[in-house]
């Protein structure tokens, strides 16, 4: 008995080292696992399949996802998202921006086929690490939409899916955004192009890019907090009504109370449709907001406040 206890117990310490290597490629593998996205054949919505990364520096991570992109996805509906007619004639990495050079045939490609192939592309390839931006050009020419304007580099926060799986008809629109300065007692101008899809409102559109924060180079700061959630955004009678849960009193940002609020109403009144803002926290508009700025309240546009 004693003798087959200490067979059972060198087993078992034969394998802990097998086991502990096991645990390790286990959690190895959680940070190496991307989505690669594809469009559903009849170019309907962007479809996604996830995949575990086998490079380890960013420039092989890059190419391994761009030889993803051609390859014929194993679940049913899907199509590449490259071929031998639309594909990548070069690549280059410049910092946290990746250049990405198509082939004169994208441009053949219809209004919603490009949307769909230019959302797969930029939102697989920003998951590698250390790349923030993609910038697509044709031939050595920089990409640009219907009115001329360059796309410019591209975030995979650039398209935005208000239905989370369906991408349908697409439109592009240039947002002003106001968000605070280095102080948190003014706020700074910018704009930004995002591309959206059709059934969004503009004004929630607006109100989701600033709860998103500023970009590195917009040299601003955020005025919401990241975990607020947009409830509802309604117009009537050219007021905007704008519904946030209680995240949005969390103030983890030191901006002022009256920078928030017009971050939000100077964003809002941009709008040729919108002359006044009211906020809602759970859909009820009684107190204040954090001390100073009531809630029951219809707030108009102040520029003074920007800088």
């Amino acid at each position: 008995m004693m003798k087959r206890f200490f067979i059972i117990t060198a087993y078992i310490m034969m394998l802990l080292p097998v086991l502990s290597g096991c645990a390790d490629n286990t959690a190895s593998d959680s940070g190496r696992k991307v989505r690669v996205y594809y469009p559903e054949e009849n170019y309907s919505k962007l479809l996604s399949m996830e995949r575990t990364m086998l490079s380890e520096k960013k420039e092989d991570r890059v190419d391994e996802l761009i030889k993803a992109l051609y390859y014929e996805p194993v679940i049913n509906h899907m199509i590449p998202v490259l071929n031998e007619g639309v594909k990548i004639k070069s690549r280059t990495v410049s910092g946290d921006l990746l250049c990405v050079d198509m082939s004169a045939s994208y441009n053949g490609l219809t209004k919603t086929e490009e949307v769909l192939t230019r959302a797969a592309i930029v939102e697989t390839l920003t998951q590698v690490d250390g790349i923030n931006y993609v910038e697509l050009s044709v031939n050595g020419e920089e990409l640009k939409d219907d009115h001329g304007i360059p796309y410019g580099p591209m975030r995979g926060d650039s398209f935005i899916n208000d239905t989370a799986t369906e991408i349908n008809t697409y439109d592009r629109r240039r947002v002003t955004l106001y968000f605070a300065d280095m102080e948190g007692y003014h706020l700074i101008k910018t704009t930004r192009s995002v591309v959206y899809t059709a059934n969004m409102s503009t004004e929630k559109l607006i109100v989701q890019k600033l709860i998103e924060g500023p970009q590195e180079s917009d040299e601003a700061y955020p005025t919401i907090p990241k975990d607020t959630a947009l409830l509802s955004v309604t117009v009537k009678n050219e007021i905007c009504y704008v519904n946030f849960n209680a995240a949005i009193r969390e103030k983890p940002y030191k901006v002022a109370e009256n920078a928030v609020i017009y971050s939000i109403v100077d964003s809002l009144t941009e709008l040729p449709n919108i002359d006044k803002v009211q906020i809602l926290i759970e859909g009820v508009s009684d107190g204040m907001l954090y001390d100073s700025m009531s809630l029951d309240r219809l707030y108009e546009r102040d520029m003074d406040i920007v800088r």
